[in-house]
């Protein structure tokens, strides 16, 4: 089975369609029903398969004889594509950023929270993004000017004691997503100048543990080229927990993605993980025969899979060839108000290899790490944007550009 790439399109604050594809694999040619909102306009396949058909939900019947068509009526009919399947571009940015209660972004002069206060102030400057974006759109659509994979935006930003930063937001470049309809569809990814290793540091409830970790999540998808969680337990292996302990993994799916992302566990947890989501009516063993497992889960299943059973180290860490952010302390992936203790750490890539994934006796090869692509740069202060080319990291450009900008101002 190939990696199948998928992007959902939703309209905000529309009407979405329910419906689905009739898919073909492009690597082993299998045939499989793929349920999916507006499959026929704003949904589409990136890479890995091929549309031979679709159904939509609101004609009775037609799911039925689609699938009749195509002989798949054995299919399972207890799939959900929602959950383990795929990590689907464009739903990872949801739950969107500003939705996640705990903030780690603070003012570093007066303490503040900085994320209410820099999304109330998007609010004013949406209509110039869209204006740029817009006077941008008919060089792209005549292919002069790039295929951006990603909208970075720069912008100014000033505490109410008076501390002056920029900000860096983040959106997916897709072209039925735009214009930016509310500036919550934006993730904060950086506030220059705001210190995380004082902001990540103490003692949370395991809740407030999971936002953290949520947050930091998204903001390496963006800025950095992989991530490693090392999590000896994810949830609790009693009878009574076997649906928390399957949401848990779906929460760490929906907020990675495969290609970038490591996972060390042990193998008892795994096994607990299989046993509860067959107990929950999820056979891994069957979306597995079927090759519609996510990337992640499968890697777990083969021999290359990455099981330890002599640690309890816990550690979740973003990283590039040069750079890493690692939050560590007692928390394992799980739910609710007992408290753990997590800070924040970071570290040039070398010293983060050696204190971390070379004392795990884990075999990784760094030579890999480096991610190619070109986002569309809107410096919003100054009424600029670019095409801008990465072949190290997003994260790494976003920073020399930011360093370029002759900003005296600007706090270390």
């Amino acid at each position: 089975m190939a990696n199948i790439q998928l992007s959902i399109g939703k309209v905000p604050g529309g009407e979405n369609d329910s419906g689905g594809w009739i898919l073909e694999c492009n690597k082993c040619h299998m045939l499989f029903p793929y349920a999916v909102k507006n499959p026929n306009d704003y949904s589409r396949v990136d890479h890995g398969a091929t549309v031979l058909d679709s159904w939509d939900n609101e004609i009775l019947g037609d799911k039925q004889e689609v699938i009749k068509k195509h002989n798949l009526e054995s299919f399972p009919e207890d799939f959900r594509f929602d959950n383990l399947l795929y990590v689907e571009t464009g739903e990872f940015e949801r739950p969107k950023f500003s939705d996640i209660e705990e903030n780690i972004f603070f003012c570093p002069e007066c303490g503040t929270h900085i994320e209410p206060h820099v999304y109330s102030q998007l609010t004013h400057k949406l209509t110039s993004v869209n204006e740029t974006i817009e006077g941008y759109m008919p060089y792209y659509l005549k292919g002069m000017l790039g295929d951006p994979d990603s909208i970075i935006i720069l912008s100014d930003y000033q505490c109410s004691c008076e501390f002056k930063t920029k900000i860096v937001l983040y959106k997916s470049f897709k072209e039925n997503e735009l214009p930016i309809e509310d500036e919550h569809e934006l993730i904060l990814i950086d506030v220059i100048g705001a210190k995380l290793e004082t902001n990540i540091d103490g003692i949370y409830n395991r809740d407030s543990c999971l936002q953290v970790l949520q947050k930091l999540l998204i903001r390496w998808q963006v800025y950095y080229n992989r991530v490693f969680l090392a999590v000896p337990f994810i949830g609790f292996d009693f009878k009574n927990r076997e649906a928390q302990r399957v949401e848990l993994w779906n929460w760490i799916l929906k907020n990675t993605v495969p290609h970038k992302t490591t996972l060390l566990t042990r193998r008892a947890t795994f096994n607990s993980f299989l046993e509860g989501s067959n107990n929950t009516g999820l056979d891994i063993s069957v979306l597995k025969s079927y090759g519609l497992l996510n990337p992640t889960l499968s890697e777990l299943t083969e021999k290359k899979a990455l099981f330890k059973t002599d640690f309890h180290a816990k550690f979740y860490a973003g990283f590039d060839r040069m750079n890493s952010e690692v939050l560590v302390g007692s928390f394992n992936i799980h739910e609710g108000g007992y408290v753990e203790n997590i800070h924040f750490k970071k570290y040039d890539f070398g010293d983060f290899f050696l204190k971390y994934i070379l004392k795990m006796n884990i075999i990784f090869d760094p030579r890999f790490i480096d991610e190619e692509g070109e986002f569309l740069l809107i410096d919003e202060s100054n009424k600029r944007v670019t095409i801008e080319k990465y072949n190290t990291s997003r994260r790494n450009k976003i920073l020399e550009i930011i360093n370029g900008i002759d900003n005296k101002d600007l706090p270390n």
